[in-house]
């Protein structure tokens, strides 16, 4: 079986769908050794891809906007014929419209329908109009949990066999680095966009310094997106906006050190498809406090402290909880660590191996 991957989202830095399509393709390589690979739209700048005999790369230099756009619709279809690929996975909403080979797309979440708050109009017509290219047109779809497969059954008439649930996974190597200890603070990661209700944080976090309940600060941590000034006033605002770090997007390794230094991890987004983040604070031992939202409790499962989303009260309360008893705070980790074990990348990769079978067998 000869597989080809659509890998242009790794030409620019790696936010959720970005780690998603890295995390498979390296997997995928570690568990799909009987089947060739060919990774289309690789940036040579950047080595992140496997390598391995059953592994072939179509290189392409920067494919970032409409550059990556116009590759997708033209070139890719016509490199993937070349390449003799049997099937094409593209791992995001947006796939080549025209084909002769069956293409499997992944939809992570139907965000750009929930809410005309969380993209501007343009963007949010294109991914509405892709999103319905590859309902229509793609052999099968993937969705990274149940909540997002009935968002899709919800808005579009297609058969649910053409569906396919794969939760993603977690690097578990991650528990087993040690805990850092220094000043208390809480962290969010994620894109600093409106869906992620970070106006919500902060005004929770406000609300606690200034009744003196915790002495932490909050640490944001990812790339400004859609809704940032909204977000950034909100910080202006606030009494203790020289306790709350921006940082930014910053390397891989930062982040990881980070949850393993936090005290608690806060995920108050209103729409999720998964919700990685929780998954990664609860594999580096960190309690997960997040909104009782879409996807989010499907993921962290028990193993997570709820408040009602967009509610700061409700918010401050669920972190006061957790800082003020050391019994929750212990029983918290102890519960992620256990949750995060049940989500490994190398399932996930078997799984999308599966799926390509049958797809084809059918």
């Amino acid at each position: 079986m000869r597989v080809g991957i659509n890998v242009a989202i790794l030409s620019t830095r790696l936010s959720g769908v970005g780690y998603y399509a890295l995390s498979l393709v390296q997997a995928l390589a570690r568990v799909g050794t009987d089947i060739e690979w060919v990774f289309f739209g690789a940036d040579p700048s950047v080595d992140r891809l496997p390598r391995g005999e059953n592994i072939h790369i179509e290189e392409v230099p920067r494919l970032v906007g409409v550059r990556r756009v116009l590759w997708e619709q033209t070139m890719l279809p016509r490199l993937a014929v070349q390449a003799g690929v049997e099937i094409l996975h593209c791992p995001d909403f947006s796939r080549p419209i025209l084909t002769s080979f069956p293409v499997i797309n992944t939809i992570h979440d139907l965000s750009y329908y929930a809410s005309d708050r969380f993209f501007p109009l343009a963007r949010r017509t294109y991914k509405r109009s892709m999103v319905r290219v590859a309902i229509k047109r793609s052999v099968g779809i993937i969705a990274d949990s149940y909540f997002t497969r009935q968002e899709i059954l919800e808005r579009f008439s297609i058969d649910l066999k053409r569906i396919f649930v794969i939760h993603l996974g977690v690097d578990s190597e991650q528990e087993r680095q040690e805990r850092i200890t220094g000043p208390p603070f809480l962290l969010y990661v994620g894109t600093l966009e409106e869906r992620k209700d970070i106006v919500t944080l902060v005004r929770a976090f406000t609300h606690l310094r200034e009744r003196r309940r915790i002495p932490h600060r909050l640490i944001l941590v990812g790339q400004q997106g859609w809704g940032w000034p909204t977000i950034q006033d909100a910080i202006k605002s606030s009494t203790f906006r020289h306790e709350i770090d921006v940082r930014g997007y910053i390397s891989r390794d930062e982040v990881l050190e980070l949850y393993r230094s936090a005290d608690v991890f806060v995920y108050p987004s209103v729409y999720e498809g998964f919700g990685l983040p929780v998954l990664e604070a609860m594999s580096c031992g960190t309690p997960v406090i997040c909104s009782r939202a879409a996807s989010l409790p499907e993921v962290a499962g028990d193993a997570a402290e709820y408040f009602e989303p967009s509610s700061a009260d409700d918010l401050a309360g669920a972190i006061e909880r957790v800082l003020e008893s050391a019994e929750l705070h212990a029983l918290l980790r102890r519960k992620g660590l256990e949750r995060a074990r049940l989500f490994s990348w190398d399932e996930c990769a078997r799984k999308h191996c599966e799926v390509y079978r049958n797809v084809l067998q059918a």
